[in-house]
């Protein structure tokens, strides 16, 4: 009875601390297959033909969510989109089909110095 205890709790340590090494690489891993490098946050402004609230509320609840925008702010009374997104994930150009696809006119594209 002794010599099968003390083999279940043998079995039982280098189970653990094989389960403990094993948790502890995945993680690495995982972290290192996660991690890519981040690219320069720009930022653009698309000067478009907004109708009424529900093409902000379109605007907003689509674009926001394309892949690397970071800040969206829509205006009604400027009649623009300001986007920050990550220059290594977006474009410029990409986005502003995006916009187009929700039927919203982009008549210009601006750049903002030193953004």
């Amino acid at each position: 009875m002794k010599r099968i205890f003390v083999i279940a709790v043998a079995a039982f340590v280098a189970f653990s601390a094989a389960a403990a090494g094993f948790e502890s690489t995945e993680t690495v891993a995982s972290s290192q297959i996660f991690k890519k490098s981040k690219g320069e946050v720009k930022e653009v402004i698309f000067h478009a033909h907004l109708h009424c609230n529900n093409c902000v509320k379109k605007v907003q609840e689509n674009i926001g969510f394309e892949k690397g925008v970071k800040a969206l702010d829509v205006s009604l009374d400027k009649q623009t989109i300001t986007v920050k997104y990550d220059a290594a994930k977006t474009s410029a150009d990409v986005l502003k089909a995006a916009i187009q696809k929700l039927n919203v006119e982009v008549k210009s594209v601006e750049y903002p110095k030193g953004k």
